[in-house]
């Protein structure tokens, strides 16, 4: 990795750290069920990016599949969770 890349992608992680835990901390105290549910998307998506920037650091091209399955399932659970919020049930 290159001397200019480590110290931002260290800045990155500690942004994504810090972002997590407020989205922790805005799924366990939300006031309602659509705030526990956009907190739980953000989450899956910070977790993308900080799978992403690890696997940049430690320059592996082997996590970016885990990335695609990560976001496709994010995606899929998002849908689900407003479609269960709409209409009260999945199907």
């Amino acid at each position: 990795m290159t001397p200019f890349l480590e110290p931002i992608c260290q800045t990155c992680l500690a942004v994504l750290l810090l972002s997590g835990a407020l989205c922790l901390h805005r799924l366990v105290i939300g006031p309602a069920v659509a705030d526990r549910a956009v907190a739980l998307d953000t989450l899956t998506m910070v977790f993308i990016g900080v799978v992403c920037v690890l696997s940049m650091m430690w320059t592996s091209a082997l996590y970016f599949d885990a990335v695609w399955i990560l976001t496709l399932v994010g995606f899929l659970s998002s849908a689900a969770i407003a479609r269960y919020l709409e209409r009260g049930r999945l199907f």
